[in-house]
């Protein structure tokens, strides 16, 4: 085995094995120390030559979080969806995150650590609101544009204030999370997130949507 393969697989455990501690423990309370022997290392400067700094680690985890997601903001893929299901389940596989199924535990463990540490870790935080509460802003707004391209909702629907309310959803479950109130799964695909997520757009169709409230949601 090659140096660089070594090395590769080496900076993939220590993404794993801290991405597991820093939720388990928190991210400040995370020694280096404590990285290195969990990942069978001989000392901190060894965990040094693939990441500089702790911080580097989270990073990196971050990167990871976002090529890792297999449902990222595509306006086609949206546009899509919805022309095959014009209805309340088109509008949630719209908006649910979904991962590979040989790094889901790997990618909740980083999506935990970004809930701990939004309030207090500045990368968590510009993650947050820039990438994660972003996405769901711009899915909002061009699930909004498609359904009326359909029909489906009426033209003079307003789509920032449901941009709104799902972003106030997304920042509300998150700090539930952080907290460890209320539902206890760490993952915005979990019954939690979910089941808000469902309560809106319910809402949304029947406040805004062309068929009269409690229409069969396969007609809309």
């Amino acid at each position: 085995m090659s140096h660089s393969s070594r090395g590769t697989i080496t900076k993939d455990k220590i993404l794993k094995v801290a991405a597991k501690l820093f939720a388990e423990k928190g991210y400040t309370e995370t020694t280096i120390r404590e990285l290195t022997e969990a990942v069978d290392l001989k000392n901190p400067a060894s965990l040094y030559h693939y990441f500089p700094s702790k911080n580097d680690i989270l990073e990196e985890m971050l990167e990871d979080y976002s090529s890792g997601n297999l449902n990222l903001y595509d306006e086609q893929t949206i546009k899509n969806t919805l022309k095959n299901s014009p209805n309340l389940e088109g509008i949630l596989a719209c908006m649910q995150t979904t991962f590979p199924d040989d790094k889901v535990e790997y990618f909740l463990s980083v999506l935990n650590v970004i809930l701990q540490e939004q309030l207090r870790n500045p990368t968590a935080r510009d993650y947050m609101s820039n990438k994660i509460i972003k996405r769901a802003e711009e899915k909002v707004t061009t699930i909004f544009a498609v359904l009326k391209e359909l029909d489906v909702i009426r033209q003079d629907a307003d789509p920032d204030y449901w941009m709104k309310v799902t972003s106030s959803l997304s920042q509300s479950f998150a700090t539930r999370m952080m907290l460890g109130i209320g539902d206890s799964s760490p993952d915005f695909t979990g019954m939690g997130m979910a089941s808000m997520l469902k309560e809106t757009f319910i809402l949304m169709l029947d406040n805004c949507g062309t068929q009269s409230p409690g229409s069969n949601e396969s007609e809309l």
